[in-house]
Formats: structure tokens, sequence, C-alpha cells
């Protein structure tokens, strides 16, 4: 099984559990945040950690992160440009 360890919503504020997270989520919404985007640091059952961040663009929603099959950030961001 894995693990959730940590949840970093919008680059800022660090949660422990998935409901606070949305509640912060909210927020920075409400706040007119440029980064709406949650990141979530996830421990394997091997004991390896990995990330995923799910973020919202304009018309649809994208993640990336370091699991097989997804772009890192640096390719994410190069296909930004």
């Amino acid at each position: 099984m894995a693990t959730v360890k940590e949840i970093q919503v919008c680059g800022g504020k660090i949660c422990g559990n998935l409901y606070d997270a949305c509640l912060e989520y909210l927020k920075c919404l409400e706040e007119g945040t440029d980064r709406a985007k949650i990141n979530f640091c996830i421990t394997l059952s091997t004991g390896e950690v990995k990330a995923i961040t799910i973020r919202q663009e304009e018309d649809k929603v994208v993640a990336y992160g370091d699991f097989e099959g997804l772009p890192d950030s640096v390719e994410y961001a190069q296909g930004k440009e």
C-alpha cells in the first residue's frame, strides 16, 4: 500500500489530510491564486518516495510527477513554452 505523507496546496501550505487540503485549496481560489495545484508526496510500500502534482489549467486538469508514464516537472514546464 502507498501512503500519502504530505499534501502541498497551491505551492504553499502543507496539509496532513485531504479535508484540510481541500479547504486550503478553496481558500486559495477565493484569494485568486495563480497556482491552482495540489502536490502529493507519496511513500510506496518499498519505501521509495514519489510525487504527483495535479494542476488546473484554463481548459483542463493535468498531472505530472515522477511516476512512470507521467511527464516530470521539467517536461511539463517545457511543454508550456
